[in-house]
């Protein structure tokens, strides 16, 4: 990571980190999640997924939950996930870097995917960097008909983005949990 401290407007000092600019403390809090406890966890791993969808208290936010344990419990293996580095919604300006680092140390990154609800596009989007997008697999769930998926998956940028990752052969369909646990082994 580059920095260089530039003056902006307001006298406020920023901090340039590969183009982002931060505040002094912004920078700070960025670097105390880069070397903390939990990536030093990564570090010893052979394996490392990175597993991405829904969050919250919800359904598909515990099918999530059991993706990350199923991935988690293989040998020499760890599963983490954004919320794992106690990121906040207000700290919008630093989940990019965190989740730009995070992508480059993982070893395979999985999204669980029931619509496209709650961001995935930018996601999706950034999964087409050279660097990222041989790690990315797909878990996405499927509905009973063409109408059922349209209204779960009804968003053009993210339906190409996915389009890319069904023609690869890295995404796996699912309808129910037994599907779902099926599909989690197939992910290298």
């Amino acid at each position: 990571m580059s920095e260089e401290v530039d003056d902006k407007a307001d006298d406020v000092e920023f901090i340039n980190v590969d183009g982002l600019a931060f505040t002094p403390r912004e920078h700070e809090r960025l670097k105390s999640l880069l070397h903390g406890e939990r990536f030093r966890e990564l570090a010893f791993s052979d394996r490392r997924y990175l597993v991405l969808g829904t969050g919250g208290d919800t359904k598909a936010a515990d099918r999530r939950m059991l993706v990350d344990e199923l991935l988690g419990g293989r040998p020499d293996a760890t599963a983490f996930r954004l919320e794992d580095f106690e990121l906040t919604t207000d700290e919008l300006a630093l989940w990019a870097a965190a989740y730009e680092n995070l992508c480059g140390r993982a070893t395979q990154i999985v999204l669980v995917i029931e619509d496209y609800e709650g961001g995935y596009v930018w996601e999706l989007g950034y999964h087409f960097h050279e660097e990222i997008r041989e790690k990315v697999w797909v878990l996405k769930r499927e509905y009973g008909s063409k109408s059922e998926n349209r209204a779960h998956y009804d968003n053009g940028m993210a339906a190409s983005h996915l389009q890319l990752l069904e023609n690869a052969e890295r995404t796996i369909l699912w309808r129910d949990r037994e599907e779902l646990e099926a599909g989690v082994s197939e992910i290298p």
